[in-house]
This record gives C-alpha cells, structure tokens and sequence, in this order.
C-alpha cells in the first residue's frame, strides 16, 4: 500500500496558549535571575578586593595573612580597644587622623623585634632608623612610639596627625620581623579618619614582611583604602 505523504494539518495556538507559553518563559527568565541575584548577595561580604561590606562595616581581619572580611564582632572591638591603649600606655598619639600601630608579646613568649613601616607618596620612608620621634616627614608622618625586642608587650606607632598635611598618592602600610625570630601572632591596627580597622597576623620571616594596606589620598581626603596580603608561604 502506498504511504500517504500529505502532512498532517496544524492546528495553530489558541490566544490562551500563547499567553500562558509567554508567561511560562518570563517565569523561567525571573528565577535564573533571582538566582544571580542571590549568589553575588551570599558573596558580597567576603570579597576581599573591596574596603566594606554591604552592612557598611569597616573592620577586616587578618589571621595567619589571610584576609576575611567580615562584620565586626565585640572580640574585634576589643581588640581595637587593647591596641589603643597600649598607644597610649607609651605616650603615642591615637587621635591622629591617620595611623598604624601593631602590637605584640602580650603572652611574655614572644620575644621577637617586629616593626611598622610606612612609605609616603614621594617614596619616603617611615621605620624605626628614619623619622622616629621627635623628627617628621614633610608629611608630618613619624614614628611616635618604637620598641627593640621587648621582653614585655610590644609596641609601635606611626601617625599623621592632620590631613591638612598629607600629598596626595598612595601611602603603604607593612610590618617587619627585624631579628627573624618565631612568634605566635601580631595584631594592628589601621586608623583613617573615622574608620578602623583590625589585623592580626602569624609568623613570617624577615625575608618575606607582611604588606597590610595602601591608602591613596587625594585633595586631603581619603580616595580609596586597598587592604594587601602576602603569604607566608611565598
């Protein structure tokens, strides 16, 4: 018998069944994008290339260097607190608009020469051999507070006290282990104008110095804060 080859008729869609076709795509395309949504929501707050998180939080943490970001907690809080006065304990400034201070041997075991550096825009460096109390940079930079090895808690400071001082460019935060020795962990502290924030760091080597931050200054102001890491590994 011969195949019959006529094709079958179409019977076109009703206006109902494109409508509800219509509406079915639009759904799919709306969860997709919910779906993107949600994730760079989820994560937003641990991206490490930014300054704050979504809650307009500002204290980073760092441990062992690496960088978390994360909302400030009241063990954190406590931490800025403890830093601030062992600044002042020492005589150092904590109401400078800028400032870097690390502090360590809390434990008595850690006896260990670490030291803060800093580098203005105009490559000048701020350490404990240049610009340490009563000296300033043009900048109006110093080292207020510097210890060598101590056998109780260590502590540095370096301030800005005004921003009216301040060039514009990039200034660069870091700390160093001078004499190479083991230790448990370091904490710092950045402080721009109002916000703070808190790092704690391992071991490393002298050979290998922790870079903590770049802040960029333009017109007096702060035009942006980079939080740096480097590994101890490298």
């Amino acid at each position: 018998m011969a195949k019959n080859n006529t094709p079958k008729p179409v019977t076109p869609r009703t206006e109902e069944e494109n409508r509800k076709r219509r509406q079915a795509w639009m759904c799919g395309i709306l969860a997709v994008l919910n779906l993107i949504a949600l994730a760079l929501l989820i994560m937003l707050p641990y991206n490490c290339k930014g300054t704050y998180d979504r809650g307009g939080n500002d204290t980073i943490v760092v441990t062992d260097t690496t960088i978390h970001e994360r909302r400030i907690t009241n063990e954190d809080q406590q931490v800025s607190d403890d830093i601030d006065e062992a600044v002042e304990d020492e005589g150092g400034d904590t109401d400078a608009f800028m400032r870097f201070s690390i502090v360590w041997n809390e434990n008595g075991r850690d006896l260990v020469d670490l030291d803060a550096h800093a580098i203005e825009p105009n490559g000048t460096h701020i350490y404990f051999d240049n610009y340490r109390a009563p000296r300033r940079t043009r900048c109006g930079g110093q080292l207020d507070v510097d210890m060598q090895s101590p056998r109780g808690r260590g502590v540095e400071n370096i301030v800005w006290p005004s921003a009216n001082q301040l060039d514009d460019g990039d200034y660069e935060f870091a700390i160093d282990n001078y004499n190479n020795r083991q230790f448990g962990v370091c904490v710092a502290k950045l402080k721009v104008g109002d916000k703070s924030f808190i790092y704690k760091v391992g071991h490393f080597s002298k050979s290998n110095p922790v870079e903590i931050a770049v802040v960029t200054i333009k017109n007096h102001q702060v035009e942006n804060i980079k939080q740096i890491q480097r590994p101890t590994s490298e």
